[in-house]
């Protein structure tokens, strides 16, 4: 009964260490973009008379590579759950036959 404990404890520490380390990143995340937003240039209406602003369809293409981009980043980390996922189910697959052959014995 002891190692069924310790599991579920060592199993309740690991998430509890990764959700504090997800916490973290998304607090330095949006210190990150605090600290972007104020060295966004400020532009006086004379000056943006005068500035050579994307055309429409720039920006349409932008918008679109960056989505892309984001598309691209969410499959590599889609594939990468399948596959953990798919190798979990394996282990624990492994790990209840093995379960089930000491319960016989």
């Amino acid at each position: 009964m002891n190692s069924y404990n310790e599991f579920f404890e060592r199993l309740q520490g690991e998430f509890l260490n990764n959700l504090k380390q997800a916490q973290e990143f998304n607090v330095k995340t949006l210190a990150a973009m605090t600290d972007l937003a104020a060295t966004m240039p400020t532009v006086d209406a004379k000056e943006a008379a005068t500035m050579q602003l994307p055309t429409a369809t720039d920006l349409v293409e932008r918008t679109f590579a960056f989505t892309n981009q984001i598309m691209e980043t969410r499959k590599e980390y889609m594939v990468k759950l399948a596959e953990l996922a798919t190798e979990a189910q394996k282990t624990f697959a492994d790990t209840a036959k093995r379960v089930a052959e000491s319960a016989k014995n």
